[in-house]
């Protein structure tokens, strides 16, 4: 089992635990202590670390997009929040590396687990929440937060790609793949056609105008036909 390495956490964090217990607590996975005889895992701070996200995220939302109304802002916070992107964040963090987990699960790759990561990045939020209070907690998220927010009405899109990774992950812990092509090969600025592959099998075709465009609308191809269901 790998040793927590606290000051490379805290850096990152900006943030000086009082109780490292807390920080040990978010950073140990539940295969740890299968029994539950301590429950000194990272599930209930998973739990007020996403009320904590929700509502800082809400609010700083709020102030900083006085025009959006209340579509759009469920739409930046459903990003700015999602399992997706909190597991991205988290991994670039290197909290993966830190994270206290059975070596079944290590060897199954859990480390860079979607769920896994994004119930990391909330339980450290929840861990700073019971180690100072609020403030501390909404101070360290907008720290983590700052340049999703500041573009946050471009991370819409990204929810599709976010959702069908999540979705296949869940089902045997492998993502999708994107395969881009031009639509015409006399026109190299596009359109693109794309499609999305998974367990070698097409689960989505679509174009757009750009590669990023042409694989969002596969993977909302892929959601909406689910055949990684059959």
């Amino acid at each position: 089992m790998l040793r927590m390495d606290r000051t490379a956490v805290e850096e990152s964090l900006n943030y000086v635990f009082t109780d490292e217990t807390w920080l040990r607590q978010a950073l140990t996975h539940p295969s740890v202590d299968q029994k539950r005889i301590t429950n000194l895992n990272y599930e209930r701070l998973e739990f007020l670390g996403d009320a904590v996200l929700e509502l800082v995220v809400s609010r700083e939302l709020f102030a900083r997009y006085p025009k959006a109304d209340e579509g759009l802002l469920t739409k930046m916070r459903s990003a700015i929040v999602s399992r997706a992107h909190l597991a991205e964040l988290c991994g670039k963090l290197g909290w993966g590396e830190q994270l206290q987990m059975s070596p079944q699960l290590e060897k199954t790759g859990g480390r860079s687990a979607l769920s896994i990561l994004a119930n990391t990045f909330e339980s450290v939020i929840g861990a700073v929440m019971m180690d100072s209070n609020y403030n501390a907690a909404r101070k360290v998220s907008l720290h983590l937060l700052e340049a999703s927010l500041e573009v946050a009405h471009t991370l819409i899109s990204i929810n599709y790609k976010g959702e069908l990774l999540e979705t296949l992950q869940a089902i045997n812990g492998q993502g999708p793949k994107y395969v881009v092509e031009l639509v015409d090969e006399n026109k190299p600025a596009g359109p693109f056609r794309a499609r999305v592959m998974w367990n070698d099998r097409e689960l989505g075709c679509a174009e757009g105008q750009s590669k990023h465009k042409a694989e969002m609308a596969s993977a909302a191809q892929a959601l909406e036909l689910k055949r990684y269901a059959n």
